[in-house]
């Protein structure tokens, strides 16, 4: 009977975290703080970066839900 390998440890996927600049005008808005999901913002939300107060960011890339998610990112900082 060969030898059992260890177990070896599964990888498991973590959503894109925002940036930590990421800003948009629903979070200065009081909720019960229970839906934490960005993806039930509408379409026509305007963001800006807190580095910059712009809507682009150091990078000179448009500030976006999804762009300022991506890690990949030369100015991402993670929450």
């Amino acid at each position: 009977m060969p030898d059992a390998e260890p177990d070896e440890p599964t990888a498991v996927e973590r959503p894109n975290i925002p940036c930590r600049h990421l800003r948009h005008q629903g979070m200065y808005v009081f909720t019960d703080g229970r839906s934490r999901d960005l993806d039930q913002d509408y379409d026509s939300t305007i963001y800006w970066c807190l580095k910059t107060m712009k809507g682009y960011g150091p990078d000179d890339e448009p500030v976006e839900r999804r762009d300022c998610c991506d890690p990949a990112r030369s100015c991402h900082e993670p929450l």
